[in-house]
Order: structure tokens, then sequence, then C-alpha cells
């Protein structure tokens, strides 16, 4: 009697397990920064060469993420427990620290990947009298997905 019983119980276990498929998206949520000059009222892209780009989080070390490279965009990780995200931009003798504000809301990406951050951009960009003299937000909703937007934000230079 128990050895049926523990055959039963063992195929009902096995039928009922399911196997997790490996996510195969990012859980990430990244502006897309363009960099853009303006002549003459005439916007046109720019590479900015010898960029280096810092991460600042309140209460951890600042981070590297681009060093001396030579870029005309940039993907900048967005802070999911403050509402904004702060980086430093520096070239040759320029430096300029730029502050994003915005919302976060929790979604669901799938689920094998779980859950990821979409924030939503806020209008109150603020930069110094460094390197930048103007922005556009293009896109200002920010999610795990790359596919869906090129660019969040033109930043002229």
């Amino acid at each position: 009697m128990k050895a049926p019983l523990l055959f039963l119980s063992l195929s009902l276990l096995a039928i009922s397990c399911t196997t997790l498929e490996p996510c195969e998206e990012d859980s990430i949520s990244e502006v897309v920064a363009s960099f853009k000059t303006e002549s003459g009222g005439l916007v046109s892209d720019t590479t900015i060469s010898a960029l280096t780009v810092y991460g600042i989080r309140e209460g951890q070390d600042i981070w590297l993420l681009y060093d001396s490279v030579a870029y005309s965009e940039i993907l900048l990780p967005l802070d999911p427990h403050h509402d904004f995200s702060r980086f430093v931009f520096e070239t040759g003798e320029q430096t300029d620290t730029l502050t994003l504000p915005h919302n976060s809301e929790i979604y669901l990406i799938s689920y094998s990947c779980g859950f990821g951050n979409q924030f939503t951009l806020g209008r109150d960009i603020q930069y110094g009298a460094g390197m930048f003299v103007n922005d556009t937000i293009i896109n200002p909703i920010v999610n795990t997905s790359l596919e869906e937007v090129d660019t969040h934000i033109w930043l002229y230079f």
C-alpha cells in the first residue's frame, strides 16, 4: 500500500514541476543620452572625445561608467532608490554634474526575469555652467526595453 502511494506522490510531483527558462532580458533601466550641438538653429549629432562619466549614488561609492571614450550616445543607469540620479561628466578640462529627476514604479518584466523599474523623467534637469548648455527630453519613459526608444534625452554641448 505504501509503494503505490509513494509512486503516485512522486509522479504528481514530477508532473507539477515546471522548468524555468533563463531570463534573456536586462533588468536595468538606462537612459539613452545622445550628444548634440546647435548652430544657427541647426541641431547636429556630436561625438565627445576623451569622455569620462561617473555615477553618484547617495550612500555609495562613486563608480566609473565610461573612461576616456569617444561616443555620441551613452547609457546612464537610473537609481531606483531615489527620485533623482546624478552623473559627473569630464572631458579635457571641462567638468559638469548632471542631475536627472525621475519617478519610479515597479513592473513585471516576465515570469522568468522578475520585476524591473520603469522611470518617468522629470522636466527639471539640472547641470552646472560647465559642459552642458541645454537639454531636450525626447521620451520621458525609461524601462528595461531599449527596443522601443532610440533616445530618451538630448544633451547639448
